[in-house]
């Protein structure tokens, strides 16, 4: 292959996946609540600040405004909390909040823990995964 097709070829697939976007993670909690949730950093790295956007949709795919939204977690095998606090720093579009502060200093299982309160009621989801 000569050097202007393969820079061609090479341009193409840079510009065709340079918009493709890994899937929202989903949750679903027991009162028909899902929540979706895209980070800032893909994948996820150790010990890089970074934020989460946390969309809360009802069972009718309707944005969940005005909720009161709290995460925790850690790691359980190690029995630690994060290094950090997150916190929800405001709602940046209709059920979309801004979850920002998250952290994680070590590889290994970790729980994200999110609390979501609304006028009719408290939903609690857990989050596992590996880093």
């Amino acid at each position: 292959m000569n050097r202007p097709v393969s820079f061609i070829l090479l341009y193409l697939l840079v510009m065709t996946t340079a918009d493709a976007k890994e899937p929202d993670l989903s949750i679903e909690t027991s009162d028909g609540l899902r929540i979706l949730i895209r980070s800032q950093l893909s994948p996820l790295q150790i010990n890089r600040i970074h934020s989460w956007h946390v969309e809360i949709l009802d069972d009718k795919s309707v944005p969940v405004s005005g909720a009161e939204v709290l995460v925790s977690g850690g790691m359980p095998e190690h029995d630690h909390g994060l290094p950090t606090r997150p916190v929800v720093t405001e709602e940046i579009d209709p059920g979309t909040y801004l979850l920002q502060g998250i952290r994680f200093h070590m590889p290994g299982k970790w729980r994200m823990i999110i609390s979501i309160e609304t006028e009719e009621n408290l939903s609690t989801v857990n989050l596992d995964f590996n880093l």
